[in-house]
């Protein structure tokens, strides 16, 4: 087997366990919310979260990024510690001036979030942003170091709290106020835990190696990047929150329900790019591209697969929902569109990040929001949920076109569009099917969809079969030689 194919899948599958283990976490988690929580409790739940992933994105000025595209090429005099520790500080002294700025305006903003005045709202609001801010620069170390064990310890251990722990609350306060608490609480002890075993990252004294150099080096790939986190925010939370406008937070709750069950798509595309940008790091130099465009090709094949296999299995998952949420079921695979085009997205448009014009994706991501808010406005006044997941993916559409282009003008990697157009084509048409038809003749249309993606991917099923047989080989061979030993 190929050395470098062998690494390259060797790393994404140890990335990408976090994800997985957080998909069954999630799978256990969703039954268990649509049971204990009336449908407007957990819009509000919902939204919070929604603001504080805005808030928390907004405060990273970009560094996160900065700080991965600078990890193996450090600028100026600085050294991994000392870029680690600015990129931290620096993020995390704004959230904590954003906050209290914020705090005069308390009121408002926890009206936004559950509908009425609260300052306990508003106080775990802050605690949890700050620490959203902190886990994020946490993990970049492990996955920049491509150290996968203790990247999926501390992810899973995350997803363990943020996921099932506080739902615990719901046995017997099944309220959106009292789960955000509990929510708050065990993500600040967590974070605490986390900072303590992380201590030797922070040089202390980080300030000695900051030269001018290094801050305008971060300075001008990060800040382009500060408005492309609001309007990715808006790409992702647009549709709930025209929703809790137009419909009410009983309508985003079950809009909620539904992406939750969507994001399964995440089991591939969060392990892929936790991996995904320093690979491209250690190699976009290489003569061999074509490395890139087979990594294209066999993440549009298992993307689009899984999609259509989740929207197969649709009935027996949308059943662990609870009854109030299962209307959802009819536009749900509209929701696999975004994080597949995002994902993608990623292996077309690696040419941005590489020739360091990171104010296209300001554009990009202007465009793509500007559009996805027309689009909810035209389309949920008349269609409801199903309106707001049809904009969601629509807009993603737009926005993987549009990074390919721009990204493929700096750095080529398709050798072919047919994939692109291949996954989007098969995805649309199961999901406008899904929403049109009923009964078995859904089933028998959901089948051939299949089964027409697997045989327009049989060379990447093949490839995939394959390999998958060389790694459990390659493994099955050192467990051999740990017990000869």
């Amino acid at each position: 087997m190929e050395k470098s194919k062998q690494t390259f899948l060797k790393n994404m599958v140890g990335f990408s366990m976090v994800t997985w283990i957080s998909f069954v976490l999630g799978f256990i988690a969703s039954p268990i919310s649509t049971r204990l929580f009336p449908t407007e409790e957990l819009g509000r739940l919902s939204l919070f979260s929604s603001y504080a992933g805005l808030l928390s994105s907004l405060c990273y000025l970009g560094l996160d990024q900065a700080f991965v595209r600078f990890f193996l090429e450090t600028p100026g005099r600085s050294t991994r510690k000392s870029l680690f520790t600015f990129c931290t500080v620096v993020p995390l002294g704004f959230a904590a001036l954003s906050i209290a700025v914020l705090s005069l305006f308390w009121p408002s903003v926890s009206q936004e979030i559950v509908g009425r005045p609260d300052g306990t709202v508003f106080l775990c609001f802050g605690i949890y942003s700050f620490c959203l801010v902190v886990f994020r620069f946490l993990s970049l170390c492990y996955r920049m170091e491509q150290n996968a064990l203790l990247y999926t310890i501390q992810g899973v251990l995350f997803a363990l709290l943020t996921k099932i722990a506080y739902l615990s609350v719901g046995f017997s306060a099944p309220t959106g106020r009292a789960a955000l608490m509990m929510l708050t609480a065990l993500t600040g002890v967590f974070t605490l835990v986390f900072i303590l075993l992380q201590r030797s990252r922070f040089d202390v004294h980080f300030w000695r190696h900051t030269d001018a150099e290094t801050v305008r080096a971060l300075g001008a790939f990060a800040l382009p990047l500060v408005p492309m986190s609001l309007l990715s925010w808006l790409n992702s939370y647009t549709s709930p929150l025209v929703l809790k406008h137009l419909l009410g937070y009983s309508a985003t709750g079950i809009y909620t329900s539904a992406l939750g069950l969507a994001s399964t798509i995440s089991i591939i595309e969060t392990g892929f790019n936790a991996y995904w940008a320093p690979y491209v790091l250690e190699n976009y130099k290489s003569d061999d591209s074509r490395r890139f465009y087979t990594v294209h090709r066999l993440m549009a094949c298992m993307l689009t697969l899984f999609g259509l296999g989740i929207t197969l299995l649709q009935t027996p998952v949308f059943l662990l929902l609870g009854k109030a949420y299962r209307s959802s079921v009819v536009f749900f695979p509209f929701l696999f569109l975004t994080p597949i085009c995002y994902c993608l997205g990623e292996t077309t448009s690696m040419g941005i990040d590489l020739s360091k014009k990171t104010y296209w994706k300001t554009i990009i991501y202007l465009f793509s929001a500007v559009v996805n808010i027309a689009l909810c406005f035209v389309f949920i006044p008349f269609m409801g949920m199903s309106g707001a997941a049809l904009a969601s993916a629509l807009s993603a559409v737009l926005t993987l076109i549009l990074r390919t282009v721009i990204g493929e003008h700096y750095y080529r990697v398709l050798e072919s569009s047919r994939y692109l157009l291949y996954t989007i084509g098969l995805m649309g048409v199961a999901s406008f099917g899904n929403l049109w038809l009923t009964g078995w003749i859904k089933y028998a249309f959901l089948v051939a969809v299949l089964l027409l993606a697997c045989w327009l991917y049989r060379g990447e099923l093949k490839t995939l079969m394959v390999t998958a047989g060389q790694i459990i080989a390659v493994l099955r061979q050192k467990l051999q030689g740990r017990r000869g030993a």
